[in-house]
């Protein structure tokens, strides 16, 4: 049983993970089917608890680490990335036909 509350947890943060993504990025809640698909994975998760005792732990720490993911994904300061501007080649930078030769 403590396997699915985990797992219960895990989903009440995901689709709250979710939630504050899709707000901050698109500035609207997600759509209906987004959370469907989020709770499909959660719920299998939840099934194979069910079934196989044994693997309760490893499905619980997989759905924390789809959280984790999520997280790195809604605060990508905590990872470091979106610091400073990307830098582009000048011929990648250049408009077509301007002249750039390529080998």
């Amino acid at each position: 049983m403590n396997g699915q509350r985990a797992i219960i947890l895990a989903w009440l943060a995901g689709l709250g993970l979710l939630t504050t993504r899709e707000l901050q990025h698109v500035r609207r809640p997600p759509a209906p089917g987004r959370y469907l698909a989020a709770s499909g994975l959660y719920a299998a998760l939840a099934v194979l608890a069910d079934a196989a005792p044994g693997a309760a732990p490893a499905a619980a720490a997989i759905a924390w680490g789809f959280d984790l993911a999520l997280l790195l994904n809604v605060a990508p300061g905590l990872t470091g990335q979106g610091k400073g501007k990307t830098q582009t080649t000048a011929a990648a930078a250049a408009p077509p036909g301007t002249g750039t030769v390529t080998a």
